[in-house]
């Protein structure tokens, strides 16, 4: 082995040499060390890293599930007011899917949910029309606003509950005064009615006279009725509740509906039959009659020269559902809302208590009526009861 000679140095001995040597292989051993300690600590904080990203990924994903979970809507927007998030409930109120709430085509309807404010109906992409409320709130990061996050509340339900019971506050004032009335003219207006009926008998036949007392009982006899649907319809009285067949109660209807009609050969009257299994329902069969009744007389009513009526029933789920369809006129967008309402009717001779008085028997029953928005297959109106029962067992 030559000697390593250095410039302006002694050459190193065997010794030294070899104490170099050592001494390189030790410092050498360290690095390889050194190295590997660091290589493991990279290892380490790799494997850490992927659990802490891990844990973050699960923590969106759970985070994403509360969010499309959550019964009201949300709607995030970063600075420049693009939609960057939406959950299921959002989409569902302004009536898009989920492809179709993100984007330019979605902005005009998201902005309208969004300013909504305390609550207003908003025509949805569906064509249901809501009732929303929203509430808007800036999303801040190191003190800079970095977007916002609208959450969107649907009240129609909340909506439609306030409005029956405003309804029923309404129908319970109108009860008192219904009472006060029907016992202060009762007494009277049978003493009218009674004397009528013995000038009526007394009087020639054929007499202007007796036709006179006639339409005098006769009138007594329809302000008692008056005052008899006043009574109904602000008593929330026990419901006399059985077992019946619905297709008896849609014979019974049609025939008391048709009773006051004369040349009923105008009217194409039809109805549907259940078949046997499925004809029974039970609630309070004079009630239930009375109201399907009145839907029907209304339908009549509806086309004076005669027409289309056509009485249909089903039985779904233990839910009772009476549905009367004609061709006449409808009813007008801007009275939908009123139809419903004691003493409001469209025709001169009408009382204002014919309808009044279904959605009280149905609301007794637990159930609703409706209106539908499209015209009945006829072209007419669309009404339809629906009665939630339980067959005793």
């Amino acid at each position: 082995m030559s000697a390593i000679v250095h410039e302006n140095t002694t050459p190193l001995s065997p010794a030294e040499l070899a104490a170099a040597m050592r001494s390189f292989a030790e410092v050498s051993a360290g690095l390889i060390d050194s190295y590997q300690a660091i290589e493991r600590r990279a290892q380490h904080v790799e494997n850490e890293l992927a659990s802490k990203i891990g844990e973050l990924d699960e923590l969106s994903r759970h985070l994403e599930a509360i969010l499309q979970a959550l019964p009201n809507g949300v709607v995030v927007r970063d600075r420049d007011g693009r939609v960057v998030r939406i959950n299921r409930a959002a989409c569902e109120i302004v009536g898009l899917d989920g492809h179709d709430c993100v984007g330019a085509s979605a902005a005009q309807r998201l902005a309208a949910i969004e300013s909504a404010g305390d609550g207003r109906e908003i025509a949805c992409a569906d064509g249901v029309a809501r009732v929303v409320a929203s509430k808007r709130s800036p999303i801040r990061s190191h003190d800079e606003d970095v977007g916002t996050v609208t959450i969107v509340d649907d009240r129609t339900e909340f909506a439609r509950l306030t409005s029956r019971l405003h309804a029923q506050e309404k129908l319970a004032a109108l009860g008192n005064v219904a009472s006060g009335i029907a016992h202060e003219l009762r007494n009277p207006m049978n003493a009218i009615q009674g004397f009528a009926s013995l000038l009526e008998k007394r009087l020639g036949a054929g007499s202007r006279e007796r036709e006179l007392a006639a339409r005098i009982v006769e009138g007594v006899g329809r302000a008692d009725q008056v005052l008899a649907s006043m009574l109904t319809l602000a008593r929330s009285d026990a419901l006399d509740r059985r077992t019946f067949d619905v297709n008896e109660l849609v014979e019974d209807a049609i025939r008391e509906a048709t009773l006051g009609f004369e040349h009923l050969e105008r009217w194409a009257l039809t109805h549907t039959t259940l078949p046997t299994r499925a004809a029974t329902a039970s609630g309070d069969y004079v009630k239930l009659r009375q109201a399907l009744r009145n839907l029907i007389a209304n339908a009549l009513q509806a086309q004076p020269e005669g027409g289309a009526v056509h009485v249909e029933a089903h039985v779904d789920a233990a839910v009772l559902v009476l549905r009367v369809t004609d061709a006449g006129p409808g009813v007008p967008k801007e009275l939908a809302a009123r139809v419903l309402e004691p003493f409001f009717t469209s025709r001169a001779d009408g009382s204002g208590l014919g309808l009044a008085l279904v959605n009280t028997i149905a609301v007794l029953h637990g159930g609703r009526v409706e209106l539908s928005s499209q015209p009945a297959p006829q072209g007419g109106a669309d009404f339809r009861i629906s009665i939630p029962f339980q067959l005793e067992s």
